[in-house]
């Protein structure tokens, strides 16, 4: 409350104050309240003037969707299509943004009170897709900066033509200078909005950073013949930078790509599982983390079966979302019964006439397969439980097998022991032939005596280190035979 104090000589004068008094008290009221009513104006003019967008789109089905979106892939709102010509009206905050529509993800700058039109064919997206309106010389401007990576198809492409890499890495940098020149040029132009070309400079910058860290997968991709390998000082530049800083990571979306292909190629360097969580765990901006988590499972491939495996773990143990995971899982399965498929045919064995076996010929059937040693004592005990299992399976399509890891030299007296523990007729006893190592790391072998069951497609279904347990193999596979009947 506003008053006045002051020496009071006479009634004269304590009657004056007290009016001025009243004054001032009413006065500093409306004063407030004149501050409430601008605020609220304020508020009320920013909802008023938010941005209306209005979409022309071609091709598409009245109820699909399609999402505005934060950097963080964050959802902010989801666009029923009415009709092919429609308004969305909207009131977020200036910076960037994407319309994610299918697979395809627009970035967008939006600005308070921005009024444009976006438009495209659904069914060749990046060919058609245009702004019009106000402001939308800056999205214009985005939208060209795609054109170097969109293919003769109309699809975007993760690298700039194939042309673009040849050449030594002093050739690339001249033609990235020149492209980066070109995107300047633009900026400095006079013709854009000055708060945008601000932006856009510091984008620009994480943007060129990005294009020297592409270039060693760019290569790889485009499958060059030449040195893939990319030189110390050709990296320098990246070693000053801080690639978790939560603050840029929400802002540029350059520097959300850099940040996000620097984290995973450190991750996928260490190669030990271990090594691989602690690094992915020391990443404090958890939308960052997640998204590098997304990276690893777009990496996941039938050519890289081990590293898939590493990465399915990665996910399955720290995503937060559950269709990354199911998703993993999906691709995960697939992966693994591709490369099920191909153990069948990829190793070799003996049996006990030295003739060539191979898994395959085995295929269509269970197949339970012991991993064990002529030295192995318990190993040797544990086929009376073998024998029992193949008795009570006998007209069921089971195969038993026993595979030796025996050294290559030691095929004679693996022989022998067979013979001299009556083990000829306990399943198809086969010595493996070849670098052992690989058989293991196949099948996840830990031990021996060891058994694993294989689908009839050849996925691994179950594995233990150790003693047999009839119980437990019967209900399994009597369960597996009455699904797959």
């Amino acid at each position: 409350m506003c008053c006045l104090t002051l020496k009071i000589k006479n009634k004269e004068e304590r009657y004056l104050i007290f009016k001025l008094n009243k004054l001032i008290s009413i006065c500093c009221k409306y004063l407030i309240m004149k501050k409430i009513i601008i605020s609220l104006l304020l508020l009320t003019v920013g909802n008023v003037f938010g941005q209306r967008i209005q979409f022309e789109i071609k091709n598409d089905s009245i109820g699909n969707t399609f999402s505005l979106r934060t950097l963080t892939n964050k959802v902010l709102e989801t666009v029923v299509i009415k009709e092919d010509h429609f308004k969305v009206d909207i009131n977020f905050e200036e910076g960037y943004y994407f319309l994610k529509k299918e697979d395809h993800f627009v970035p967008l700058y939006l600005k308070p009170s921005d009024e444009f039109t976006i438009s495209f064919d659904v069914n060749n997206f990046y060919n058609t897709l245009a702004f019009s309106g106000k402001n939308a010389d800056l999205n214009t401007y985005l939208l060209n900066k795609k054109a170097g990576f969109v293919n003769e198809w109309g699809a975007l492409n993760t690298y700039y033509k194939r042309s673009f890499y040849e050449g030594t890495e002093e050739d690339y940098l001249k033609k990235l200078d020149e492209l980066y020149k070109g995107y300047y040029g633009i900026l400095f132009s006079g013709t854009l909005d000055e708060d945008f070309v601000n932006e856009e400079m510091k984008n620009l910058q994480y943007g060129y950073y990005l294009d020297i860290l592409k270039l060693e997968d760019a290569k790889k991709h485009y499958e060059f013949t030449d040195s893939i390998a990319i030189s110390k000082s050709f990296l320098e530049p990246l070693s000053h930078l801080h690639y978790d800083n939560t603050l840029l990571y929400e802002k540029y979306p350059s520097y959300r790509k850099l940040s996000v292909l620097k984290w995973k190629k450190n991750i996928e360097n260490l190669g030990d599982y271990v090594k691989m969580e602690d690094a992915l765990n020391s990443i404090r901006t958890e939308p960052l983390k997640q998204r590098v988590l997304w990276s690893l499972y777009e990496e996941m491939s039938k050519d890289k079966p081990a590293i898939t495996k590493t990465y399915f773990k990665l996910i399955k143990t720290n995503a937060e979302r559950k269709d990354l995971i199911t998703k993993a899982k999906e691709k995960y399965d697939e992966i693994k019964g591709e490369e099920a498929a191909k153990n069948l045919e990829r190793f070799d064995y003996r049996n006990i006439h030295g003739e060539e076996v191979k898994l395959s010929e085995f295929k269509g059937n269970y197949i339970f397969i012991s991993a064990w040693a002529s030295w192995c004592k318990k190993c040797i005990k544990e086929f009376k439980k073998v024998q029992k299992l193949q008795e009570i399976f006998s007209e069921k399509p089971v195969v038993f097998v026993g595979v030796s890891l025996d050294k290559q030299e030691d095929f004679e007296k693996w022989r022998n022991v067979i013979k001299e523990n009556s083990l000829e007729n306990v399943g198809e006893q086969l010595f493996f032939k070849g670098d052992k190592s690989k058989f293991i790391q196949a099948y996840d072998v830990s031990g021996i005596p060891g058994y694993f069951i294989l689908s009839l497609k050849g996925k691994k279904l179950e594995y233990s280190a150790g003693s047999i347990s009839v119980k437990k193999i019967r209900k399994l596979l009597e369960r597996e035979l009455s699904t797959s009947n």
